[in-house]
């Protein structure tokens, strides 16, 4: 076992090897203006003025540890003599602040003063005792800002992702579009789940079915919907709207990051629109604690606790927990939803060269659900009596509805770096769902006997859906860096496994009392139970075997990849007492080249694929042959701009299509053939930048999906997936002024144009703008005894507007969120 270096990166010594060296730098500090920070009255250097204020979290900790945190999120040097550290502490620091004010509030209450140089570094030095001052040997703590693809980062704006190539990789260098939404961004947006994090994320669509039923994040990507969703890499199970979904909080999560576009070289199976991958919180070696209370609309209350630190001195051994707690009633009439959420993480870090992480997650949610998908005549077009569907009418029975789910999470993220140059790396998952929900959907209008229908009125079938959904995974890859000649690369190879299995135990009642969808009486139906009639465990197996290399020569940079998979899939009918399997096997590849400019731009082209089980069998009198995989292929051009650490711009343009898609047997009508394609292409625009006093985020996408190919009498029409046009800006002005010093003012808007509202393309839903706005106050600007003391104000749909956020057919449509208020307080320290 190798002794443990220090933990801090980017340390180095510097001492004074004689008598003469020691008098040269003494006089070298004499003939720079010394004063105490707190009363900095000379003009800023250059660098200075380009840097402005910045935001901090810093936890209080030992002085060493908090100014090379310091150092790195401003990047800058900060040179001191290691005695001057030996007992000192940090009381931290949290908010915004210019460099020089940051650096006097890191060393409040340290008889230290510190000197800046015309190049913006900073040296630290006793204070003066009358005109002697004692100069010390120093230490230099480079300040380049280091993010990791794993870990936390400081606002809004990313720079490293590992979802893209499994290593970590600045988010230039990726040849594909990358959105990174941050915990920050979360906090500040008052994002309850996954759906509202990511509002305003460019490509996605998450109206709809999410807005009325929140038990579930179901997402739409570039056209194609679900967006398989993974944490840490891991997949997480899904087999539909309703049932057996795991919800992961966003309070447990540093970021998550949309990749777009076909994933498969990396993940296997998915949708060709691409994946959203959630990266838990992990132990710290520094002790932060964070602590928040919270009430809302619909009487809602929720509070969180999130505590991190070394448990040994020699940091070998650190731990985080987070906990949730929610409770409260919801949009909808008569429902209501609670959380109980925790989850441990320990890692064990016995060298600088080794790792390993174990996580857990016990989550239980429980509470009275209604998801209703609400005919188009009476929400989106008025009913006969010229009246609207209420947003908030409740079409079940309030002693009969509920839902429950018991979620766990379970594994552990293992690293070893055998040298600089060589690193093996094991991820394991095992989520474990088992959920249950009873309740009533919405089949049609009543028609009577002559024929006549009435839109006043619905049919309803009455159900009990019981899913036990298990997923284990295993990832081992093994990364290498060398050079051949001019060519470095990067290069990884890896094998996974993914056993992904759905029990599923549905109860029926079709004969139900139908309900008036203007005046919804809460039914007593306590006289019917539903008959039971499916039951089914379903098994699918993935292994596969990756190689990635991304080869760099001088600023151009070839990453090239290449994945076979092996699939099965196993379907037990019990009731029918059948059992289908079917064995895939496919390749698939991405190959993207992008250039590095010396000033931060970087445009890219890439090429990548995907591939999808499909099963079941053609018509027998076609040989009864099973389904081909549907496969997926994306060309994308696009430029990512860089200029400061602080500001990051991106704009694509694409082309997917996906084959062998599902459609009708003309010949055969009770059967399908593989004979349907879609296609989409679009532009992507974004736009994340923290200048100063003011925090930005801009986005924008225009999208073309159409059905190419198909024998449902939808071919030429445009996908009802997803809205050709839509928009979204953010921006939070931090003032600094007088009396408002320490408030923070946000607002937002998201705009979604027109978009068809099934796919005969028979009728659209209207565009909407819908706007949200937050206010927070930093009260340990007012009275430093209130340090790490903030409040929060979010209001969503500010002016309520009552608008119908999607339709995917006719007696599908779903209202959007009215309007949402939270306050909230947290306390760090």
């Amino acid at each position: 076992m190798s002794p443990r270096k220090p933990l801090v990166p980017n340390i180095t010594s510097q001492r004074a090897a004689t008598p003469l060296a020691r008098a040269i730098h003494a006089a070298a500090l004499g003939a720079a203006l010394i004063v105490p920070l707190a009363s900095i009255g000379f003009a800023s250097p250059a660098w200075a003025q380009t840097v402005g204020e910045q935001q901090f979290a810093i936890p209080a900790g030992s002085l060493e540890s908090v100014l090379t945190q310091f150092a790195s999120t401003v990047g800058i040097t900060v040179s001191y003599d290691p005695a001057l550290m030996q007992g000192r502490k940090s009381p931290g620091l949290n908010g915004r602040y210019a460099p020089q004010q940051a650096l006097a509030e890191l060393l409040a209450g340290n008889p230290l003063q510190a000197v800046q140089h015309a190049n913006g570094s900073f040296s630290l030095i006793p204070v003066a005792t009358g005109d002697a001052v004692l100069q010390l040997d120093a230490t230099n703590v480079s300040g380049k800002r280091t993010e990791s693809a794993y870990g936390p980062v400081a606002g809004y704006v990313a720079t490293r992702s590992a979802t893209g190539t499994k290593t970590d990789t600045p988010i230039l260098e990726i040849p594909q579009t990358i959105n990174v939404v941050t915990a920050d961004q979360v906090q500040t947006q008052g994002a309850r789940n996954l759906t509202q994090a990511l509002r305003y994320t460019p490509g996605v669509d998450v109206n709809g079915f999410t807005d009325r039923n929140n038990i579930a994040d179901e997402i739409t990507s570039r056209g194609f919907a679900p967006t398989p969703l993974y944490l840490d890499g891991a997949y997480l199970p899904y087999a539909g709207s309703l049932g057996g979904a795991p919800q992961v909080d966003p309070y447990t999560l540093e970021r998550i990051e949309v990749l777009k576009g076909p994933a498969s070289v990396l993940y296997g199976q998915n949708q060709p629109g691409g994946i959203i991958n959630m990266v838990s919180k992990r132990p710290t070696t520094e002790q932060r604690n964070q602590v928040k209370l919270g009430l809302g609309s619909y009487n809602r209350v929720n509070g969180a606790i999130d505590s991190s630190g070394p448990l040994d001195e020699q940091k070998q051994f650190s731990y985080r927990l987070v906990g949730v707690a929610k409770h409260g009633n919801d949009q909808l009439d008569h429902t209501n939803s609670q959380r109980m959420l925790l989850a441990p993480s320990l890692t064990w870090a016995p060298t600088d060269e080794t790792q390993l992480t174990v996580y857990a997650q016990v989550q239980r949610d429980d509470g009275l659900a209604d998801y209703q998908a609400l005919p188009m005549i009476g929400s989106l077009k008025r009913g006969p009596n010229g009246q609207r569907i209420d947003r908030d009418a409740f079409f079940g029975d309030s002693h009969y509805n509920d839902y429950k789910r018991d979620q766990y999470v379970l594994g552990y993220d293992f690293t070893h770096a055998f040298n600089d140059d060589l690193k093996f790396r094991q991820t394991a998952r095992y989520i474990d769902v088992r959920d249950q929900y009873r309740g009533f959907y919405l089949r049609g209008f009543v028609v009577d006997a002559a024929d006549v229908t009435d839109y006043t009125q619905a049919t309803r079938v009455k159900l009990d859906w019981q899913q036990h959904n298990t997923a284990y995974t295993i990832d081992n890859n093994l990364e290498y860096k060398f050079a051949t000649g001019a060519l470095e690369h990067t290069t990884l190879v890896g094998l996974d496994y993914r056993n992904f299995n759905r029990k599923y135990k549905g109860y029926n009642a079709y004969g139900v009392a139908p309900v008036d969808l203007y005046d919804p009486t809460n039914y007593r139906t306590d006289d019917i139970v539903p008959a039971f009639t499916t039951q089914w465990d379903n098994t699918i197996r993935q292994t596969g075997l990756y190689v990635q290399d991304q080869i760099k020569l001088d600023q151009w940079i070839l990453t090239v990849g290449g994945r076979q998979d092996w699939a099965e899939v196993e379907n037990k009918d019990l009731l029918e007492r059948t059992i289908t399997q079917q064995n895939d096997q496919k390749f698939t590849g991405r190959v993207g080249l992008t250039y590095l400019t010396d000033f931060g731009l970087a445009p890219y082209v890439s090429y990548s694929q995907s591939f999808l089980p499909s099963v079941g069998t053609g018509a027998p009198e076609r040989g009864a042959k099973p389904f081909k995989p549907t496969e997926g292929e994306q060309y994308e051009i696009g430029v990512k701009y860089q200029p400061t650490d602080n500001t990051l711009m991106t704009a694509s343009v694409y082309q997917i299509k996906q084959k062998n898609v599902r459609t009708g047997d003309t010949l055969y009508p009770q059967y399908e053939i593989q004979d349907g394609e879609v296609r989409s292409r679009g532009v992507e625009l974004e736009v994340k930048s923290s200048l100063d006093n003011l925090d930005l985020m801009a986005a924008a996408t225009y999208i073309d999906s159409f059905y190419t190919k198909s024998t449902y009498g939808d071919q030429g029409n445009r996908s009802e997936a997803q809205a050709p046009v839509a928009a979204m800006v953010w921006a939070d002005y931090h003032f600094r002024q007088a009396f408002l010093d320490g408030v923070t003012l946000g607002m937002g808007a998201r705009y979604t144009g027109r978009k068809p509202g099934d796919s005969a393309n028979t009728f659209d839903v209207p565009s909407f703008v819908v706007y949200d706005t937050t206010i927070s106050y930093d009260l340990g600007r007012v009275d430093a005894s209130l340090k790490g003391l903030q409040t929060r104000l979010n209001v969503q749909n500010v002016f309520d507007r009552e608008y119908v956020s999607s339709c995917n057919y006719s007696f599908g449509c779903y209202y959007g969120q009215e309007r949402v208020a939270s306050l909230e307080m947290s306390y760090d320290w």
